[in-house]
């Protein structure tokens, strides 16, 4: 694939950039057609099965956890290892060298829904999805990464590009379906149907995460949280969050939200592999979400014809978020004394320490019996 020419950063071009134009339909032709034609002569194997999810996987997550998470917002560190097969299967994925990917990333970020963002929803789904690749240049502006190019590993796969690309993403797993009879097979499933796959899902947070869902933690951002879309892309379908706390290694900050990547991300914690996982405190969370809920409501009030109606409602929502703004920071100045207790800065069993673990119990119960509150007005109004 090519990657977007050095311009003006005020001055994309509209052109077709015939080299990913023509890569994507021959992969998706042979991918979709061409395996269609060989399933149907020859049958499918376990040995093709399983080359096929490894690459699906390792590719993808490659990009999920790697490219996105690791390079563009450095929401943890990571052992040179597991930087390398970031790149490596992140090359597989022919979605450009990692520099360029996160610099268009952090470009999206600082400029999203504005004529800067190299993948503006504003400008159509299929444009978010597909068409910024095809129909568009779009400069690359590398001084937004300074930190990365200080890395050898990231400058050598950018400059080198072609060669990781080509033989990780398909010498290698040609090689290995020749190993056990299936180089054709390898070539049709492990390389084109699933990189073809893997493009749709990654191109789905550009489209699919801007459109589909709620805007849970700002309401003037397009990006959008919805279950579906996570379930379609490792997790980054958590977009709004996302957007309002980037550097957070999660998407799907519940515990039951559909995140794979962080799982994987905890995984390479806990075997030494990850370090400095970057975590927003539930307290700002809160925050994030009760406010938008707060301009939500606002602008439902502003619809109601009578004003009297309106005033009355206005009141009751101001008077109920301040309230709840208020027992959120007296939990976390609660939470902070605690924490001290836990950490055996203050003993557990002075009065010191019992009365931090009170106030803490004490401040969380009240700040959750006015949420449920808030709940409750948010649902009627």
């Amino acid at each position: 694939m090519s990657t977007a020419a050095e311009l003006d950063p005020q001055k994309s071009v509209r052109k077709i950039i015939w080299t990913n134009l023509l890569f994507f339909i021959g992969t998706t032709s042979f991918g979709v057609i061409g395996t269609a034609i060989y399933l149907y002569h020859f049958g499918i194997s376990v040995y093709e099965v399983m080359l096929f999810i490894f690459y699906t996987l390792a590719t993808s997550f490659s990009i999920t956890v790697g490219y996105h998470r690791l390079f563009s917002h450095v929401s943890f560190k990571a052992t040179r290892l597991v930087r390398f097969l970031a790149l490596f299967f992140g090359a597989a994925s022919f979605e450009q060298s990692a520099l360029t990917w996160a610099s268009q990333h952090r470009k999206h970020h600082r400029y999203v829904d504005t004529d800067y963002d190299p993948y503006s929803i504003d400008k159509g789904f299929f444009y978010a999805h597909l068409g910024w690749m095809i129909f568009w240049e779009h400069p690359v502006e590398f001084d937004n990464v300074q930190d990365l190019k200080r890395s050898r590993m990231i400058m050598s796969q950018h400059r080198h590009y072609a060669l990781w690309s080509i033989g990780s993403g398909i010498v290698l797993p040609v090689l290995i379906g020749a190993l056990g009879g299936y180089a054709l097979g390898a070539f049709l499933i492990a390389f084109c149907l699933r990189v073809t796959l893997v493009y749709h899902t990654t191109w789905a947070i550009n489209s699919f995460a801007h459109t589909l869902g709620k805007s849970t933690y700002d309401i003037d951002s397009s990006a959008k949280d919805h279950w579906f879309t996570a379930l379609l892309t490792n997790g980054e379908g958590y977009h709004n969050y996302h957007h309002r706390f980037p550097g957070d290694y999660r998407n799907g900050v519940r515990w039951y939200d559909w995140d794979p990547t962080k799982w994987v991300i905890r995984f390479l914690e806990w075997a030494g592999l990850a370090r400095d996982l970057i975590r927003v405190s539930k307290f700002r969370i809160y925050a994030a979400r009760i406010g938008a809920e707060k301009q939500r409501l606002e602008r439902e009030i502003l619809k109601k014809e009578s004003e009297t109606e309106r005033n009355a409602l206005q009141n009751l929502i101001k008077d109920q978020y301040e309230r709840l703004k208020q027992t959120l920071h007296d939990w976390e100045v609660s939470a902070q004394a605690y924490r001290d207790v836990l950490q055996g800065k203050i003993e557990r069993q002075s009065e010191a320490g019992r009365l931090a673990a009170m106030k803490y119990f004490e401040s969380k119960k009240l700040f959750r019996f006015y949420l449920a509150q808030w709940k409750m007005a948010y649902q009627k109004i």
